[in-house]
């Protein structure tokens, strides 16, 4: 009976929080959704409820907890990356993840991130995949836009268009590159638009087409009038 009283004593009721892991959603949302006080017990926290109510925010894609007794509380989560917009209805924009997951609806476009277009939508929830007309332009999409961030170019991109399904173009300000059909040679595509990029990063000495149809050494340039 002592030990159960000890156990459930004011010794273990949580006096700190820390949060990590977290850039894009702020501590004082994943705090309010943690739900507890400084009177709650560390041991009897119910860790599965809590994890359910801070992935209520749909940018935080996994929780976890570490309880550093008696007192302190580790909260780390692993947030959802921001990758593209897609224009639902006019004055309507759906925030897709970087696996083509919608995290948010807005009615404005706020960040640098690639518009899709050519992507016919057949229905959309929150929190869900996307569920696209074309399912294998929507898996080229994802793939692309996740290479994109990787090379840490997902802000740069301004629009990604599948409107001709033998020909997915990526455009940087006034430079299209043309990818051809698919998902072949993806990394190395998107690793020649790094290169391009670093070469001429000046816009106006770059406007003009790339075609990437198929990778070779040599890449033709078309200058547009």
């Amino acid at each position: 009976m002592a030990a159960v009283l000890f156990l459930v004593s004011p010794f273990f009721h949580v006096d700190e929080v820390i949060v990590l892991g977290n850039s894009r959603v702020n501590d004082a949302d994943i705090l309010n959704r943690l739900n507890i006080s400084n009177t709650s017990n560390i041991l009897l926290l119910d860790t599965a409820a809590a994890r359910q109510r801070i992935m209520g925010n749909l940018f935080i894609g996994d929780v976890s907890f570490r309880r550093d007794l008696p007192r302190r509380l580790y909260v780390t989560v692993h947030e959802r990356r921001a990758s593209a917009y897609v224009q639902h209805a006019p004055g309507t924009f759906l925030v897709l993840d970087d696996a083509g997951r919608v995290v948010e609806i807005r009615s404005q476009k706020r960040e640098a991130l690639p518009l899709l277009e050519g992507l016919p939508i057949n229905r959309f929830q929150l929190g869900e995949l996307l569920e696209a007309a074309n399912e294998t332009d929507f898996v080229a999409v994802v793939q692309y836009t996740q290479l994109l961030t990787i090379h840490d170019l997902i802000h740069r991109i301004t629009h990604i268009d599948v409107s001709d399904p033998d020909n997915i173009r990526i455009l940087v300000d006034y430079t299209e590159f043309h990818m051809g059909s698919g998902v072949a040679d993806a990394d190395m595509k998107v690793r020649t638009i790094v290169a391009v990029l670093e070469e001429k990063p000046d816009a106006n000495l770059r406007r003009g087409i790339f075609h990437m149809r198929s990778i070779t050494s040599d890449f033709f340039f078309e200058i547009l009038q």
